[in-house]
């Protein structure tokens, strides 16, 4: 009976080893699965700014003369030739 005992605590030790230090542990497991949730959100973020890009590249595409003129002026602060600025401090 005794050798079935100390069986059975070995094999013990040797679970409690696996699931706690182990490259395999409880731990382990946790800090994987909350890397997985991190990379998900991190690509659906960037799955975002590549939806946007792709409407930009479609609407460049399509309008291309007005989408121009409209970065120049916003963007780069051009204005056509005959044209007056005004900027109205508040």
């Amino acid at each position: 009976m005794n050798k079935v005992i100390y069986i059975l605590f070995f094999f013990l030790i040797i679970l409690l080893y696996k699931f706690t230090l182990s490259d395999r542990s409880y731990a382990k497991y946790h800090q994987l699965k909350h890397q997985v949730l991190n990379l998900k959100i991190e690509n659906t973020r960037s799955l975002e700014k590549i939806n946007i890009l792709r409407a930009e590249i479609k609407n460049l595409k399509t309008d291309l003369p007005y989408v121009i003129e409209e970065k120049a002026r916003n963007e780069l602060g051009l204005i056509k030739e005959k044209e007056t600025f005004y900027q109205i401090l508040k």
